[in-house]
């Protein structure tokens, strides 16, 4: 362990590893325009992957926006029913 630490010491990391992980707030837009047919809660908890946003096409719903990381939905700026445009933030999520 004596080893691992002069090791660390002389890279410099020993800080890094001490570092406490913050949290950072992203804003999803919709990739797609027309009518919201669902989208997460605020306060629901989403990964990876997980959709957003869904968006009723000519072809049917489809995925509008999607979770790049695991977070937390802190604030959602549309509402089933309503329209959104391709670009327009559509909701933000809290990344863990």
């Amino acid at each position: 362990m004596k080893m691992m630490r002069r090791f660390l010491t002389a890279l410099g990391l020993t800080g890094l590893m001490a570092m406490p992980v913050s949290a950072a707030e992203v804003a999803y837009t919709s990739v797609l325009s027309g009518t919201v047919t669902s989208v997460a809660a605020v306060g629901q908890t989403v990964q990876e992957g997980d959709v957003l946003l869904t968006v009723n096409t000519l072809t049917g719903p489809m995925a509008a926006a999607r979770a790049q990381s695991a977070g937390v939905v802190k604030s959602v700026a549309v509402s089933a029913g309503s329209t959104v445009n391709a670009g327009e933030t559509a909701l933000v999520v809290e990344t863990e």
